[in-house]
């Protein structure tokens, strides 16, 4: 047993971002880093594990939603139980709560994010935190996307929920979640103005989270 087992849809998992994304981005990347390390692991990147798949005895195929410039993508991720890797599960408020921000995260899919993402964070996170700002960073698509989930009971439901406009990978795992109902950053922390170094902050602070470190 690799120990990539214990990976769970609605995980969030946390490490470097692997290089993508061209200067523009790590630029920006930059721009928000809050230097949140432990260990071995560098809060740089964040995903949401979507599928955990039994693919031969004592081995499973693991696939997460994670963001991308061009649009957030559906990916295996069993390269990541490193060291260099963190993943939590935040406490429930009801049963199946994980799967609903799973499948919140897949119909997230699809959804960009640009420079402008980065430099609006940026901007917020130095102090320029006006009305006008906030609404530009909580940018909702037109109505409202449904998408399957699972009742307190475990009954298949559907859930409809206001994606957002622009996503980068932090915002996307808090969204995953927020959506759900869970509260997983702070009271009073404006929509969508999540870092990854905020993010990662927030849930080793969240009494129930439960961690995992590779070895």
């Amino acid at each position: 047993m690799s120990g990539i087992e214990q990976l769970r849809p609605g995980m969030i998992g946390f490490g470097p971002t692997g290089g993508w994304g061209g200067p523009p981005i790590w630029l920006a990347e930059i721009m928000l880093r809050e230097n949140f390390e432990v260990g071995d692991v560098i809060a740089e990147h964040v995903f949401v594990v979507t599928e955990v798949a039994p693919w031969s005895p004592g081995a499973s195929s693991v696939w997460a939603v994670e963001a991308m410039p061009e649009g957030a993508r559906k990916v295996m991720i069993n390269d990541r139980w490193t060291k260099r890797f963190a993943y939590v599960m935040p406490p429930e408020d009801y049963p199946g709560q994980a799967v609903d921000a799973a499948a919140i995260a897949r119909a997230m899919i699809g959804t960009p994010y640009s420079f402008a993402s980065y430099a609006a964070l940026a901007a917020w996170r130095f102090g320029w935190k006006t009305p006008r700002l906030e609404r530009w960073i909580d940018r909702r698509k037109p109505g409202r996307s449904t998408v399957p989930g699972q009742s307190p009971e475990g009954m298949r439901r559907h859930i409809t929920v206001p994606l957002p406009v622009e996503a980068i990978c932090s915002v996307l795992a808090d969204q995953a979640w927020a959506l759900t109902g869970k509260q997983v950053m702070p009271a009073g922390t404006p929509h969508q103005c999540v870092t990854p170094g905020a993010l990662a902050k927030a849930l080793l602070e969240m009494p129930g989270a439960q961690w995992l470190w590779p070895e």
